[in-house]
């Protein structure tokens, strides 16, 4: 005799709710790092050049596809650092940057020993929020390995969003004059 079936039903609280993609996300276009002169962000790229190491790979020998996010964390904190915002600075006067949306297209591997350049640009801003594009690229012969987009939050001491602070602005307002695109 087979087992009675038991139907179970969870709360209404507890059903899955229907997601919703993210309003704020677009979706890339490939290499649309060569198109400088259709962006309207800032155009120009501040470059750093790492190195992989050997305990950044997977079981298969590239590298872990975690440890990308640390990549463009380095590049993102260079590229503040090198317009003049220290971000240690800003995390000790209460403020912080929160990264609540990184999206990451893997496009090759990295293998242990690359050299490698990391590209960053702001590509737009808003009261609260810093709109962000990276790069990766294998050197020397520059073929694509990532791109990606994110959104940084300028956060009060509350950790509660706040307003990019004039100053912060006016440093980005700088590297966009540096950078143009003719």
């Amino acid at each position: 005799m087979a087992a009675p079936v038991m139907h179970v039903v969870f709360p209404r609280s507890w059903r899955r709710r229907h997601i919703l993609p993210l309003r704020s996300a677009k979706p890339f276009k490939p290499l649309a790092c060569l198109e400088l002169r259709g962006s309207k962000g800032i155009s120009g790229f501040h470059e750093i050049e790492l190195k992989v190491r050997d305990y950044e790979l997977d079981q298969f020998g590239v590298v872990n596809n975690a440890v990308y996010a640390n990549y463009c964390q380095h590049g993102r904190h260079e590229f503040m650092d090198s317009i003049g915002i220290n971000c240690n600075e800003v995390y000790r006067s209460g403020g912080a940057l929160a990264i609540p949306e990184l999206t990451i297209k893997f496009l090759a591997p990295l293998r242990s020993g690359c050299r490698f350049v990391v590209k960053t640009r702001i590509s737009g801003i808003s009261v609260v929020r810093i709109y962000f594009e990276q790069f990766i690229f294998n050197l020397p012969n520059q073929e694509p390995i990532l791109e990606a987009k994110g959104t940084a939050v300028w956060l009060d001491n509350k950790y509660r969003p706040a307003r990019v602070p004039s100053q912060v602005r006016s440093y980005f307002g700088y590297f966009q004059h540096q950078h143009i695109v003719d």
